[in-house]
């Protein structure tokens, strides 16, 4: 299973936004929508129902959808990546097995954030994940919401099981990310994913395996020339590239948590035609008044077309 995994996991990865209707279902004509605007951006991996997918206030049933019609729609086109994070372990390992058989290549869990773990019980806890699930796992490193940060020496640990592929690391801290790409150097069974966008140009240069950018929602073709010339030390057009891929992300993030970012990310998508921008409680859908001048923002920038055939929402 763990043969070549930095081969399979790796590029551009997006964290898919979850697409609903003005129900609150998940709308599934959108996510297919989205799926193809990524594919044709030359992205190699969407990753649905993480942080940017809300998938904690998805109800379980929507959840089930949308990974049957992502891993359909796809078509071998990127890998599949599904969250399966909930503090309910029986109700992780459940969604795991679900997704792979539904054709998920590999899910993705976080640390479930009610308990304050030290490094043994969150070794242990990833294990015995991993041993339910049956098939690859991927974990995923994300303080901002667990309030826990897994220990560098843990990752190492996790990183021989046979069934754990990767890391997907959100904590914006250069110098962890430095340590475990070295950590992992000269190893083909464990793949790095930096999920911090503003560090994409550096972790690829400095041999990441793939890069996780939200943003790339929006400009998935843009990540895609960021990884590859990084990784080809064009280092001047990565460095242009990474600039301009913040710019398209201070958007939606200046001044605004992390659920308004995502509110205001989804109407960026909206004004592109590639969804609505509903969002599920606890978020809150941004107004007209937000859109118009989100609108007007993105047209300043002069890097957003609206996707071809697509209606606005």
């Amino acid at each position: 299973m763990k043969t070549n995994a930095k081969e399979k996991y790796s590029g551009v990865i997006v964290p898919m936004a979850t697409p609903f209707t003005e129900q609150g279902e998940v709308d599934l004509s959108a996510a297919r929508r989205i799926i193809d605007h990524l594919c044709e951006g030359g992205v190699s991996g969407v990753f649905v129902l993480g942080t940017t997918g809300e998938s904690v206030s998805i109800a379980q049933s929507e959840k089930e959808k949308l990974v049957d019609t992502v891993a359909n729609h796809t078509n071998g086109r990127a890998v599949v990546y599904a969250g399966i994070s909930d503090t309910c372990f029986a109700q992780s390992v459940q969604a795991g097995r679900s997704y792979l058989e539904s054709g998920a290549d590999a899910v993705v869990a976080h640390l479930p954030w009610y308990y304050p773990l030290d490094g043994g019980e969150m070794c242990s806890y990833f294990s015995k994940l991993a041993e339910e699930v049956q098939g690859a796992l991927m974990l995923y490193n994300i303080p901002k919401t667990t309030h826990m940060s897994i220990p560098v020496e843990v990752v190492e640990k996790l990183s021989t099981h046979r069934n754990i592929v990767g890391l997907k690391d959100s904590e914006k801290n250069p110098e962890r990310m430095e340590e475990i790409i070295g950590m992992l150097s000269g190893r083909d069974d464990f793949s790095f994913a930096v999920g911090c966008a503003p560090l994409s140009s550096q972790a690829a240069r400095l041999g990441a395996d793939a890069i996780v950018p939200s943003s790339g929602n929006l400009v998935p073709k843009m990540y895609k020339d960021l990884f590859d010339n990084a990784r080809q030390s064009n280092d001047s057009v990565a460095e242009n590239l990474q600039e301009q891929t913040n710019m398209v992300s201070a958007i939606y993030q200046k001044g605004r948590s992390l659920g308004q970012s995502l509110a205001a990310l989804k109407t960026m998508m909206s004004v592109l035609g590639l969804c609505s921008r509903m969002v599920l409680p606890p978020l809150e859908m941004l107004s007209d008044h937000q859109r118009a001048e989100i609108e007007e923002q993105m047209k300043s920038e002069g890097v957003f077309q609206p996707i071809s055939g697509a209606a606005e929402k």
